[in-house]
Order: structure tokens, then sequence, then C-alpha cells
């Protein structure tokens, strides 16, 4: 487990024996290599039965599915579609919560809790004012080329471009890290028909045959 989550066993036994608290950042990522629910790991009740990102029984088929598609995941391109899901799942819990709001006539306090919220999330995430502009977009012939240069993002200018910013930091993203998306050819040879994100944000794998285990590996590395 230290090896998977990129730090000291003595940390893991620490956490294990109660001795040390899991980190929030060391829980997140904990989510995403094994399929764990965050929730359930910062909630630190171990009285309740472990459950996956799904909100079912997790089992140990739950970790190697995750250790299967982790470098799958962890791409560029399936991060901007994971950062799409959950932009559209807040967007949908911000507008059934506005609505509400203006039901009961206690809009003034509903945004004034959500101000304080981002306030600290903001702090908390380092948010600076071009992070903030980012979802106002405006076309211009050189766009690509100004997303290159990785200029701040304070040149977006209207609401509809937050998966064009995405789409522009993934190629940003792609090009610093050398990470590119699996091709076709490569899933197959994993016995792999496609990989996609399911109504719950869940990386799900569609095999062509149950009898063959998936392996991939890290594209960076080559095969001895």
């Amino acid at each position: 487990m230290a090896h998977v989550l990129h730090c000291s066993a003595p940390t893991i036994q620490a956490i294990e024996l109660g001795k040390l608290k899991m980190s929030e950042k060391l829980a997140g990522l904990a989510s995403i290599k094994t399929g764990i629910n965050l929730a359930w790991l910062l909630n630190n009740d171990v009285s309740k039965p472990p459950i996956d990102t799904n909100g079912k029984a997790y089992t140990k088929a739950t970790f190697e599915e995750f250790q299967a598609v982790n470098h799958i995941r962890q791409t560029p391109t399936m991060e901007n579609e994971v950062a799409i899901y959950y932009q559209e799942k807040i967007i949908e819990r911000l507008h059934a919560l506005l609505i509400r709001a203006y039901i009961n006539d206690e809009m003034d306090l509903c945004v004034y809790k959500l101000s304080k919220a981002f306030d600290e999330l903001e702090k908390q995430f380092h948010v600076i004012e071009a992070d903030r502009n980012a979802i106002y977009f405006n076309k211009r012939p050189n766009l690509e080329a100004e997303a290159k240069k990785d200029k701040p993002l304070s040149w977006l200018e209207s609401i509809p471009g937050f998966c064009d910013v995405l789409d522009l930091e993934e190629k940003k993203k792609i090009a610093a890290s050398g990470l590119k998306p699996y091709s076709e050819a490569e899933l197959k040879a994993q016995n792999i028909k496609s990989v996609y994100l399911n109504d719950e944000g869940q990386v799900i794998v569609n095999r062509f045959s149950k009898s063959k285990p998936i392996n991939l590996k890290p594209k960076s590395k080559k095969k001895k």
C-alpha cells in the first residue's frame, strides 16, 4: 500500500494503528488508486464496512480492477472527462440548491453560505483570480498558440467555455508529460474493448473476453 500511495511504510502503519490521521490529500490519492470511497475513508468509522466509489461493497476485485486501469484513469484525457463529469454533477446540485432557496425565500442566506464555503475551498486549493476567470472563453485565432505558452487564464471570456478550457489544459498536460491516450490497438492488445465513465463517475472497463487478465502498464516504460 505504501508503494501504491507513494509514501513510506511507517506512514501507512501509523494510520492503520490510529497514531496518524490520514490527510485529505492522501485519502484522495487512495480513492483514485484503489477505488475505495473517499467519504468512507475521511469519516474514519471502521465499524462500517468499506464501500467503493460507486457506493457498493468494497472487494478484492475492486482493488484489482482499479490497479489494472489506474494508468488510464490518470492520463490527461481521462482526467479531463472526470473533471467534466464532476462539473456537471456540482452544477446540478447548485441549480437544485438555488431553486429551493428561491422557493423558500432564502436566496440571500443561501448565497452567503455558498460564498463562505467557496472562500474556504478556494483557500485550500490555492485558487487565484485567473482560475475564477477560466470559465470565460473568447474564441481567438491564436488561442492554441497562447495555450502552448502557458499564459494565465485571464483571457478567457464566455461562460460556455468550461470544456474548451479543459481541452486546452489537456493539450498542455499531454505535451508536458508525454502521457497520451491509449490507442484502440493498444487497448485491444490488453483485451480491453473500451474504457468510459458511468453515471457515478467510475471508470468502467469493457472487455472482449473475461478469460484474459488486464495488465496495463505506463506507456513510458518499455517491455523487457
